[in-house]
């Protein structure tokens, strides 16, 4: 034994004794304890207060023979001792505690005393504040607890609040986790049954509920786009709903489930008023990896989409099916490029898109708009867009025509984009080239648009195949019927002056008589006979 230690110890103060529980044997000593058993050997217990409690803990606490001699130069004067079944630590002048074998182990992971949690503080036991049979210790700045979870450790910030929640009594119940740090800026964390707890130095210490918690680890936690917690969770919104704020954008819970919100999605919205306003709540988290590297969200009233390129924009519920069926952002149309636009004419709304427009009336069917896009949507933008002669898409243009052709109808008439051009087609023309057979008929596709301010205010339309004239307006109250002429027929018409010359404007079509095809005109007819027109 060295000299300093025999110093320490003194004179024994009674014979050896072999009556420990084991067959372990001791010497009492004026400043300690020394004790053998045949698993452990020997060791010296310095200083009463070892060799009292160390007694105490092995007759009591079932602490086991020491496996190391008492060893002090520890933090703030500090000694300690450990034994088969934990460790006993003191402080200077302090009663050492035992610490048991599940909870050492835990303190040791932490550091021991010069970890988060410091010297032990109490007792191991089932004291009250631990109840219905859950264990555990208190340290200087935490707790160790065991629980149907485990051994966890709970120190700091984190413990400061589940305090002054009520320990296991109050909403977060009993830890579910250890304390654990090292987080991005700083940061730490602990879950409890009923929530969990995040600190770091920027954004202090707050609750979150599971259902928050939920949502926010679906964004990567506090190194995802949301950050840590700055606020606690506050319940006063309309349908019950509650919002919890995070350095960089918030979590949502309502009836439509919890879901984050943030960046410039997050200022879409709330430039739409938020849960109040037409889009209401979040049905869905964010989405991204989208085309472009874009990301989208869905709300209870439509839809928010971003791409670097767009920016952010909502689309509503209005249109929101027509996006859809369109194919969303890899569709023709793409992304948003900026806000739904209502109080058009028929109470319309419209929104312009990368690769078109949606446009919808309100006689249109609830949540759908029609696609109006390239050439056509060129066209109807020239004539005026909805409140032109045209007026409102009634469907989505329709292609694989003849030649390749595409054609889209409005309120007020047709666009067909072909080789030749892209024109409108309104009115009585419409009706009267309908009845020829489309562009399979005799006409064709138009190679022009319709043109008015004729004489007597008449219009005409040319075609592939022939033209269509009618003697007054094609459109509005009671339009004037339209009338082909085509081939021979128009041929000596232009040569007359057309509707300015002697024959005046078409009344009826070619038809056949005994004599030959005949058509009428205002003032006289043409009639083809032996090849020639007269």
């Amino acid at each position: 034994m060295p000299a300093a230690t025999a110093a320490q110890l003194g004179a024994a103060t009674g014979p050896e004794s072999c009556t420990l529980r084991g067959g372990g044997c001791f010497v009492y000593y004026e400043g300690g304890r020394i004790v053998w058993s045949e698993a452990t050997g020997a060791h010296v217990l310095v200083g009463a207060a070892f060799r009292d409690s160390w007694y105490t803990a092995f007759d009591v606490q079932y602490a086991g023979y020491p496996v190391t001699d008492t060893f002090c130069g520890l933090r703030d004067g500090g000694c300690g001792l450990h034994t088969e079944n934990g460790s006993l630590y003191q402080t200077a002048g302090a009663t050492p505690l035992f610490v048991p074998g599940d909870y050492r182990d835990v303190w040791a992971r932490t550091g021991w005393e010069n970890g988060p949690l410091g010297y032990p503080a109490g007792g191991a036991a089932c004291q009250p504040v631990y109840q219905s049979g859950w264990c555990g210790q208190t340290f200087e700045h935490g707790v160790v607890l065991r629980t149907d979870t485990g051994v966890h450790p709970v120190w700091g910030a984190a413990y400061d609040l589940w305090k002054a929640h009520g320990f296991q009594n109050g909403g977060l119940g009993w830890p579910t986790s250890r304390t654990f740090c090292g987080l991005r800026d700083g940061g730490c964390g602990t879950h409890f049954e009923g929530g969990s707890v995040y600190t770091s130095p920027a954004s202090g210490t707050h609750v979150l509920a599971p259902d928050v918690v939920d949502a926010w680890g679906a964004t990567g936690w506090e190194s995802g786009p949301l950050g840590y917690p700055v606020g606690e969770e506050v319940c006063e919104l309309v349908d019950d709903g509650c919002l919890q704020r995070f350095q960089r954008g918030n979590v949502y819970v309502s009836p439509t489930g919890a879901f984050a919100v943030s960046g410039a999605i997050l200022d879409r919205w709330g430039a739409h008023g938020w849960e109040n306003g037409s889009l209401g709540y979040p049905t869905s988290a964010p989405f991204c990896g989208l085309r472009d590297g874009g990301c989208g969200q869905h709300f209870e009233g439509g839809s928010i989409y971003w791409s670097r390129a767009t920016g952010a924009h909502a689309v509503g519920s209005e249109l929101w099916n027509s996006y859809a069926a369109a194919g969303w952002e890899r569709g023709a149309l793409g992304y948003p490029t900026g806000a739904m636009f209502c109080g058009l004419r028929d109470h319309g709304c419209g929104q312009h898109f990368q690769g078109g427009s949606i446009y919808r009336a309100s006689y249109h069917p609830r949540g759908t708009g029609y696609i109006v896009s390239g050439n056509i949507r060129n066209r109807w933008a020239a004539g005026g867009w909805e409140n032109g002669q045209l007026g409102m898409p009634m469907g989505n243009a329709f292609c694989g025509l003849r030649d390749g052709a595409c054609g889209q109808h409005f309120h007020g008439g047709s666009v067909y984009a072909t080789r030749a051009g892209t024109f409108a087609v309104l009115g009585s023309v419409k009706t009267a080239w309908g009845e020829q057979g489309w562009e399979h008929g005799v006409l064709g596709f138009p190679t022009s648009d319709g043109f008015c301010g004729l004489r007597d205010g008449g219009c005409g339309q040319h075609f592939q195949g022939g033209s269509l004239y009618a003697a007054g307006p094609v459109t509005g109250f009671r339009p004037a019927p339209a009338y082909v002429v085509s081939g021979a027929f128009r041929t000596a018409w232009a040569a007359r002056g057309w509707e300015n010359g002697s024959l005046g404007y078409p009344v009826g079509n070619v038809h056949q008589t005994p004599g030959g095809p005949l058509q009428w005109f205002q003032r006289g007819s043409l009639q083809l006979r032996n090849g020639r027109v007269y």
